[in-house]
């Protein structure tokens, strides 16, 4: 290669280098990334109608659901809508009304889930 066509081709490959980590983090803030957690429930709690009794969950968040389970085993799915949050919470945790879960939130994550349910919407 000429010394010319290496220096018409540098700043392409300096802007390329600079734009891929931005590609990256913007396919993430969609959510195409699932979020994944461990979460202590301590009081028994529905999600779109199972009941879940106290107990360590694996709660997953995707762009369409939240899944949660236990011991390996999905115990309750239910669609999901993210919303941005104020702040980073310094925890993760499960936000109900009476019993029923309503929103997810997780630690050092800005934004965060609503449960879409007729049951969430309470």
């Amino acid at each position: 290669m000429s010394r010319s066509r290496v220096n018409r081709i540098a700043p392409l490959l300096v802007v390329l280098a600079l734009v891929s980590p931005l590609l990256a983090s913007t396919a993430n803030v969609n959510g195409s990334k699932p979020t994944s957690v461990s979460m202590d429930v301590l009081n028994t709690i529905s999600l779109n109608g199972k009941q879940l009794k106290p107990g360590t969950y694996k709660v997953t968040a995707d762009d369409s659901k939240v899944t949660l389970e236990q011991n390996g085993k999905v115990v309750a799915e239910a669609p999901v809508q993210w919303k941005d949050e104020t702040d980073k919470p310094h925890y993760s945790n499960i936000v109900t009304v009476g019993d029923h879960v309503t929103e997810i939130h997780f630690s050092g994550k800005m934004r965060y889930v609503t449960i879409t349910t007729q049951e969430g919407k309470l």
